[in-house]
């Protein structure tokens, strides 16, 4: 297998990076007025299920920026607006030692509602499932943040060093929309709520606004904070896209968690699928892993 270099890899950063402002930039400056909202055959959440022709612009936007190293590298690619759930085993992505994990415009639908959340996310992947570049871009705000999850991680924001701290007395659960129709909802709150007072916190504070690469962001940003997405059986439960880039962020950091559901590392580059509804997701900043790990009755898949 090739195992890039650390120069290699920061060349291939900053080519994401300009990926990503690229598309950001698209975004930041489409009139939301002109919109046209198409469906595609995706997960059981409305989120998964809505495309635009920003999301599908975007994707070109960015692959025109990646093109060459893709060919120089003999890099697989898999994006949100070009992926099936069809012979994912035969997916180049399974064969290549790395592959570019995009999804153009994650959050789609507060983009659509015209409100904020929304993300462009770029990462690589190496053939075993690890993160190892991760790029986020919020058009919204014009933040950009990158990260090298290597033997030398690099976490950057805005091109400067970035290190956040725990913040507030107040814990956030970030969850996605569709979560609040789970009937595992209620429980899971309780329990979380039981939690964080039994380690002195303040209060509780749900923020279910944003797509699932801003969710991260915003765990990260805001500690002490948590986002999860628990196992279930529909398809769905975020995407390697929706989840890679703020993977290689989150370890890039030893202040961040991020694994599946029961507290073991997520698989990026499952042959079976590319959703992650089989074990979950889940980020936590500000808080110990341990208490959410464990397979409690709460967790358990619908």
């Amino acid at each position: 297998m090739m195992k890039l270099s650390n120069s290699q890899l920061e060349k291939l950063l900053a080519l994401a990076t300009e990926a990503a402002l690229t598309a950001g930039r698209y975004i930041a400056t489409f009139d939301r007025s002109q919109l046209k909202v198409d469906h595609k055959a995706a997960g059981n959440s409305l989120s998964s299920q809505v495309v635009t022709q920003v999301d599908l612009h975007c994707q070109t936007l960015i692959l025109d920026v990646l093109q060459p190293s893709i060919e120089q590298y003999d890099l697989a690619v898999l994006s949100e607006e070009n992926a099936s759930e069809d012979k994912t085993s035969e997916h180049p992505r399974r064969q290549k030692d790395y592959f570019w994990c995009i999804d153009p415009l994650d959050g789609t639908l507060p983009f659509i509602e015209g409100s904020a959340g929304f993300a462009v996310s770029i990462a690589l992947v190496s053939q075993s499932g690890d993160p190892v570049i991760g790029v986020v871009h919020n058009p919204t705000t014009g933040d950009t943040y990158q990260a090298l999850a290597t033997d030398e991680p690099v976490l950057l924001k805005n091109g400067l060093p970035w290190h956040p701290v725990t913040q507030h007395r107040c814990f956030t659960l970030y969850i996605d929309r569709s979560f609040e129709g789970d009937a595992r909802y209620k429980a899971c709150v309780e329990h979380l709520d039981s939690l964080i007072q039994a380690k002195g916190y303040d209060g509780l504070k749900i923020v279910n606004s944003c797509g699932a690469v801003m969710n991260a962001i915003g765990v990260f940003e805001n500690p002490p904070a948590c986002y999860l997405k628990l196992p279930k059986v529909q398809k769905g439960g975020g995407s390697l896209w929706d989840v890679s880039a703020t993977a290689a962020i989150a370890q890039s950091s030893p202040a961040f968690w991020v694994s599946d559901i029961y507290g073991q590392a997520l698989d990026l580059n499952r042959s079976d699928s590319n959703f992650m509804n089989h074990k979950g997701v889940l980020y936590l900043h500000g808080i110990e892993g341990e208490p959410f790990v464990s397979e409690t009755d709460w967790m358990t898949a619908e």
